[in-house]
């Protein structure tokens, strides 16, 4: 857990994607949520301890980023492209997930039931609780349904997935372009402090990394699509670029799973296919 000021706090050592609480005035707003049911009861009996919980922020589409919302008793707000998503999911293949993470998961799969955000925007939406203000701002990337949360008294932004932080990136739904644009939007933000998605506290000297990283990605595949590989022999073959970096906390041996989900994604991005076909 790392205290970022008198009001932020973050973990970042979790199965799942980093969270973080802001403690204001008038309650407390809770950025994303544990993925491991057993870790969400365990941060509901800390923050109850703190104060009121006035609202959950979801970050973003997949489930390490909203699994525990029901685990908490507050309104959530997301992208409304979050909500669809999680109304649609196939809810047995999310709770084989969830009794996958770990010895102790398998109990509260019985009981569980997935959390939809009940507040939503499109583009942009400002929360005012207390002496402070959250700005929710839309920065598709990483998914199409991306959000970005500035603390403006506090000057820190917690990027979601738009920022892989010293861990290995995920682009299994990217939109690389869009992605570009996004860590755009990042630097032109008034913060000093980035909380990423995954991996640690960081500058926005980050985020020129994860653009370099980005663009080799896409320049990895596009080389393989131009030698003539077919879209299967593609997520067969290539295979250098997942030893860059390490696997995120309790990752070990996805690698090679992260490695044909990327590729397969950017083959689909490079030759207009797939999500990224034109409409």
């Amino acid at each position: 857990m790392h205290q970022l000021t008198d009001r932020i706090h973050v973990e970042t050592g979790l199965r799942g994607a980093n969270h973080g609480w802001i403690e204001t005035s008038e309650g407390i707003v809770l950025v994303d949520t544990p993925f491991k049911p057993s870790d969400a009861v365990r941060l509901r009996a800390h923050l109850d301890g703190l104060g009121r919980l006035r609202y959950v922020v979801n970050t973003e589409p997949h489930a390490d980023h909203w699994t525990g919302n029901t685990y908490f008793d507050a309104p959530a707000v997301a992208h409304a492209g979050v909500r669809r998503r999680v109304l649609e999911m196939d809810v047995a293949g999310h709770h084989g997930r969830i009794a996958a993470l770990g010895p102790g998961e398998p109990t509260h799969v019985a009981t569980y039931r997935a959390k939809a955000p009940e507040v939503t925007f499109e583009s942009e939406l400002t929360l005012h609780v207390g002496d402070r203000t959250l700005r929710l701002i839309h920065m598709p990337g990483h998914t199409p349904f991306q959000a970005a949360v500035l603390v403006v008294e506090d000057g820190v932004v917690f990027t979601s997935d738009n920022l892989f932080s010293g861990v290995q990136t995920w682009l299994q739904e990217a939109d690389p372009d869009a992605w570009l644009s996004a860590l755009d939007s990042l630097r032109s933000l008034d913060a000093k402090v980035l909380v990423p998605g995954h991996g640690s506290i960081c500058g926005k000297d980050r985020l020129d990394e994860q653009a370099a990283y980005i663009r080799e990605w896409v320049a990895y595949v596009r080389d393989g699509v131009d030698r003539g590989l077919l879209r299967d022999e593609a997520v067969e073959r290539l295979t250098a670029l997942t030893d860059r970096y390490p696997m995120d906390a309790e990752q070990e041996g996805l690698a090679p799973m992260v490695m044909r989900r990327n590729v397969a994604n950017l083959y689909d991005f490079v030759t207009g296919q797939g999500i990224h076909a034109p409409t």
